[in-house]
């Protein structure tokens, strides 16, 4: 659990408060090992695409083409790329810098996010954020999976409310009615970390200094979609089951043959060992770490295969 407790400084205290309450871990020390100021810097000025790149100010969506690069006017792909300059007037401007799918673009977050996904059985997505100083980002909002929310470098002050709905399901704005008053109410700096279950509204503003945080998001495999794979099979177990509903001129009693049919749907799932399911089938698959520095040069020295030996020519017939 080596890099989970990188998030955290006590699992069974994660344990208790998981998909319940938001917490704060203390004194983890130093993560500049996976991502940090200096990596956002490089990564802005990579190209990266657009897709991966996002920019708020004061709750609002930056317009993309605001920080567009400019291909020239032969461009060799249609692909469209951020601006590094661009991106960086935006944020000294007041905005905050989004990175999606870190995991993506930088092998050493690929590496850490493949581990936290190993140790706790989940799919994790990593996104870091660049504040300037006394400036907000995205407006409150909640998400669909749990999230850490690891500081890097800087402050940055989170006030949490109770969710709208308990474990959402699908993304919807949150207006200002609805974000009640804060369950927790802290500054996050360097070596810290919160802990926020899907569904809790959040807000975060930065102080007198910047922020940057990376947030690690753990999406797992919900009972739902468990018991839809099992009734998958259902139909196959059950002849009734694939009988379709009585034409409109029967006098049958659909809502007898309803209850007859949840009854062996309840049977099926009662017989059926769900342990057996492959949860792999049912989870993202989570992107591979990075292989270590040096493996394209090292392919480049591989041997090339041996060219294989000219069959021996047979023989002429006898005459």
């Amino acid at each position: 659990m080596d890099s989970l407790l990188r998030l955290v400084d006590d699992l069974p205290t994660l344990e208790t408060a998981w998909e319940r309450e938001p917490f704060v871990s203390t004194g983890l020390g130093d993560l500049g090992d996976v991502f940090s100021l200096e990596t956002a810097e490089r990564l802005i000025h990579s190209s990266l695409p657009m897709s991966a790149v996002r920019l708020f100010r004061d709750g609002e969506l930056v317009p993309p083409e605001l920080v567009l690069r400019n291909r020239g006017s032969n461009p060799r792909s249609r692909e469209k790329l951020a601006d590094g300059t661009k991106v960086a007037e935006q944020v000294a401007g007041g905005a905050t810098l989004t990175l999606e799918e870190l995991q993506n673009h930088s092998p050493e977050v690929a590496r850490f996010a493949a581990e936290v996904a190993r140790e706790t059985g989940y799919e994790a997505d990593c996104t870091a954020f660049l504040t300037p100083p006394r400036a907000r980002g995205a407006a409150p909002h909640f998400d669909l999976v749990g999230i850490f929310l690891r500081q890097l470098h800087g402050s940055k002050r989170w006030r949490v409310s109770a969710p709208v709905r308990r474990l959402p399901s699908r993304a919807r704005p949150v207006a200002p009615s609805e974000v009640g008053e804060p369950v927790l109410d802290v500054v996050l700096k360097e070596g810290e970390c919160l802990y926020l279950p899907r569904g809790f509204v959040h807000v975060g503003d930065t102080t007198d200094e910047p922020s940057l945080h990376l947030s690690i998001g753990l999406r797992g495999v919900t009972w739902e979609r468990v018991l839809r794979s099992l009734l998958a099979g259902a139909g196959e177990r059950f002849e009734p089951l694939r009988e379709v509903l009585p034409p409109a001129f029967s006098d049958l009693d659909r809502e007898a043959l309803y209850r007859e049919r949840v009854e062996l749907l309840a049977k099926h799932l009662a017989d059926a060992d769900w342990s057996r399911i492959s949860l792999d089938g049912l989870r993202a698959e989570q992107p591979p770490a990075a292989p270590a520095p040096g493996s394209l040069a090292a392919s480049l020295r591989r041997p090339a295969a041996a060219e294989p030996a000219p069959e021996a020519a047979e023989p002429p017939p006898a005459a």
